[in-house]
């Protein structure tokens, strides 16, 4: 649903660049999904790409960013962001849990972010048996919303 609350929340200004929403399959069993969309791009494409922005597990504690999956210029941005609208944000890397949609890009040189909200008190819930709807604090999914929402505007200016 967040991906169609963004859409809404960008569409009514006009853009400079083109956004493109995409929810990807098969991540656990090796990125599948992800791997599959950049190869079939062409270099043209790839090189068009100025962001790949990977939102993953929102909503259990403030946003985070997977420091060293993310661009550091794009980390930069975020995190200006964040303190101009004085909305909490932090580093947090998850190596330990595995891997995200991120990598795919990452390693087609296509500059990512990678954002969820992970601690090490939330990391024991996915794909848990309390990895369900009451572990989202909806004030903050709706403040990490708040922010992606923003950001992509951001990165649209010139």
């Amino acid at each position: 649903s967040l991906l169609a609350s963004l859409y809404q929340a960008l569409k009514p200004q006009p853009r400079q660049n083109n956004y493109i929403f995409v929810a990807f399959a098969k991540e656990e069993t090796g990125l599948e999904g992800s791997g599959k969309f950049v190869k079939s791009l062409d270099k043209s494409q790839r090189r068009a790409i100025r962001a790949f922005v990977n939102i993953e597990c929102l909503g259990t504690t403030p946003l985070k960013i997977w420091i060293k999956r993310s661009t550091r210029e794009l980390v930069r941005r975020m995190t200006r962001l964040a303190a101009t609208l004085k909305t909490p944000i932090s580093g947090m890397d998850v190596d330990a849990v595995g891997d995200d949609d991120s990598h795919s890009f990452q390693d087609a040189k296509i500059p990512v972010i990678s954002l969820h909200s992970l601690d090490n008190d939330t990391l024991q819930l996915i794909h848990s048996k309390r990895d369900r709807l009451e572990a989202i604090q909806f004030e903050q999914y709706f403040a990490s919303y708040r922010l992606i929402a923003f950001f992509l505007a951001y990165l649209d200016a010139p």
